[in-house]
């Protein structure tokens, strides 16, 4: 998705494409033969990444199998409408992780709500397989109106926690909520790059506040240092804005609540020129959209921002490297503070800073 934006549509690989798919009734049949499938793969194999940076024409590629997915996707959701017409729409499975395709599709089907769920893909299953247990075993339950927080996973054990107090000789414990936002908040209009770790840990593939690396989103030079010294993977790979959610239509275009990082949308261009670092080279940003009642300490953070440069979001992206997983445990996230360029690292009320950003903040 994030290459797409860098390429266009090729007509030679939109025709190797599109045949090899088409819808029929709920689902997916193959468009050729078999020969004549394995023919077109052995081409397209041809054009595939190889070492270092991506040519242009892997970028086409890129961006004509995303206008092949678009087509593909849009024929097989207006089937489904004209069969159970709807104005909502829950959608899951790996293809929902499609953020490109999710921003637009409200826009290219007859629907006309939009809700993916944090983890839509196979880790869903455990979730789904849960409720499902309990249905059957409490027919007469009800569930909450309101929509299951992303916030499932572990968190920090206290005596972890007590142990870097104890120990760690260079942290800071700040003393209240607002202390620790002025603090942090500080330290990224300066343009320091801060690791977050809050609460319980997000289910699914985004960090959404409580796992995340952060930074300035005003900085044009913020996202090859991130991509340099931290994360360690291709220039090319964009960064998502977190925004307040009551200022979300002053930033995007047909602006849409994105609660769980799962849409993409473009930017209003005069807003775009203010964010570069979160602004994809197609103008648009894969967003998560914040609110108080959903994660009330990230909430406070970027308001905390918002009052200094008058920037209602800050770039967040998942606190780990290219190739690792999101970090778990209090270890990992006190490796990769000290193992990449982030400058400072929070978790819970412990603010720990490396030497030359401590006498910044100071």
């Amino acid at each position: 998705m994030g290459l797409a934006g860098y390429g266009s549509i090729d007509p030679h690989i939109y025709d190797l494409l599109r045949p090899m798919l088409r819808v029929r009734a709920l689902g997916l049949q193959a468009g050729c033969s078999d020969k004549e499938l394995s023919k077109k793969l052995d081409e397209l194999k041809t054009l595939g990444r190889q070492d270092g940076e991506p040519a242009e024409e892997v970028a086409n590629l890129a961006a004509t199998g995303q206008r092949v997915f678009d087509e593909v996707m849009t024929d097989l959701l207006v089937e489904l409408h004209r069969r159970s017409p709807s104005d909502n729409l829950a959608l899951c499975g790996g293809c929902a992780l499609n953020s490109s395709y999710n921003g637009r599709l409200l826009e290219q089907t007859p629907f006309r709500r939009l809700h993916v769920p944090s983890a839509p893909a196979d880790d869903g299953c455990a979730l789904g397989a849960a409720f499902l247990a309990f249905i059957e075993d409490h027919p007469e339950a009800l569930f909450p109106a309101a929509v299951t927080s992303a916030y499932l996973g572990s968190s920090v054990p206290q005596t972890a926690l007590q142990n870097l107090k104890n120990f760690g000789g260079y942290c800071c414990v700040q003393p209240t909520v607002q202390a620790l936002v002025d603090e942090v908040s500080t330290l990224l209009s300066r343009g320091r790059i801060v690791g977050w770790m809050q609460g319980r840990a997000e289910f699914g593939p985004r960090a959404l506040g409580h796992r995340s690396i952060l930074a300035d989103p005003r900085l044009s030079d913020m996202k090859d240092r991130l991509n340099s010294r931290v994360k360690f993977r291709e220039e090319f790979r964009p960064f998502a804005p977190s925004i307040l959610d009551e200022h979300g239509e002053e930033y995007f275009d047909n602006y849409q609540t994105s609660r769980y990082m799962e849409r993409t949308l473009r930017f209003r261009s005069e807003k775009a020129l203010l964010v570069p670092a979160v602004v994809h080279v197609d103008g648009t940003g894969r967003l998560q959209s914040v609110r108080r009642d959903w994660a009330p300490l990230f909430y406070d953070l970027i308001s905390a921002f918002f009052r200094k440069p008058g920037i209602p979001l800050i770039l967040n992206t998942s606190s780990n490297v290219m190739g690792k997983p999101i970090v778990h445990s209090l270890e990992d996230a006190l490796g990769l503070f000290l193992t990449t360029g982030v400058d400072a690292l929070v978790v819970e009320d412990v603010l720990l800073t490396k030497h030359d950003t401590a006498d910044d903040v100071a």
